[in-house]
């Protein structure tokens, strides 16, 4: 069995406890309007397109059998293109990436285990993380399997749009979940996301009856969550559960347009909360908020 990431990153701080190696799966059921990872959209493999980084040295087109082109910083002829890489080993600036490899279990297990001294250290482990995770569940429960066989602590960074069933499948070799609740209002949820929420706060109940260790995890966009009504929803929804260990608060950056460009995606710009605005709904929360 094999499952399909877009990247690996190893030395995470930002991922759950600890230093981390994060796995990023390809494949997503949401369509946030603030993605900072669209290259996870599809399950399918891309070859991204960084123009920060590219020369136009004609390299790619010299071994590209089927008439893609870069010029002028775009590139032409993509519906021919069979993913054979040719362009990706022939680019010397590394401004064609591959997303969408395949790794087997003993690939990412090996991997994850050069950084055991790391995680010992500073308590950390491995994430994965997305993209959704949860579309490739049977893989990452055995992932995860391996790893706590190893000894290896584990988090799930996951959005909760999926049937439950998903979550049965990791859980048992799950140490931490960092939840991501965007949005609380269902038709703002809709408009923003693509999807209902009813599905991820219903899974996030469960979750929390279940005593599940969890982190929630919510992006603050100005003009669209960063409003202490929709913070206020989120308090009432975990105000009980002692097994919501933290609410982390993640202001909005743009880093996300450049990808989306990569992957011939167009994306709208956001803005970022205020920071008094930050302050007044992390005030809320009467734990551990930040």
């Amino acid at each position: 069995m094999t499952g399909r990431l877009f990247n690996v990153q190893r030395f995470s701080v930002h991922d759950g406890p600890g230093i981390r190696t994060t796995l990023f799966f390809k494949g997503c059921n949401l369509r946030c309007r603030w993605c900072h990872n669209p290259e996870s959209y599809k399950m399918e493999p891309e070859i991204q397109y960084l123009r920060e980084k590219c020369i136009e040295c004609g390299e790619c087109r010299k071994v590209c059998e089927h008439g893609i082109r870069i010029e002028q910083g775009k590139r032409t002829g993509l519906e021919n293109c069979v993913l054979c890489q040719k362009c990706v080993d022939a680019c010397m600036n590394g401004a064609l990436k591959y997303a969408g490899r395949e790794y087997t279990l003993e690939e990412l297990t090996g991997l994850a285990l050069r950084d055991r001294a790391y995680y010992e250290n500073s308590g950390g482990g491995i994430t994965a993380s997305g993209g959704e995770p949860l579309l490739q569940s049977e893989f990452v429960g055995l992932l995860f399997q391996k790893m706590k066989e190893q000894g290896i602590s584990t988090a799930l960074d996951t959005a909760g749009n999926v049937e439950f069933e998903h979550f049965r499948r990791v859980l048992p070799f799950t140490d931490l979940v960092l939840l991501d609740i965007k949005i609380m209002d269902d038709e703002l949820h809709r408009s923003y996301t693509g999807a209902s929420n009813r599905k991820i706060l219903e899974n996030a109940r469960r979750l929390m009856e279940m005593g599940q260790r969890m982190h929630i995890r919510v992006p603050v966009i100005a003009g669209v969550n960063d409003t202490l009504e929709n913070a206020w929803a989120l308090q009432k929804l975990i105000d009980g559960y002692e097994c919501v260990e933290k609410v982390r608060f993640l202001p909005y950056h743009n880093m996300g347009l450049a990808k989306a460009a990569s992957v011939n995606l167009e994306m709208e710009e956001f803005a970022p909360p205020q920071k008094e605005r930050l302050e007044q709904i992390r005030s809320v929360f009467d734990f551990c908020a930040d």
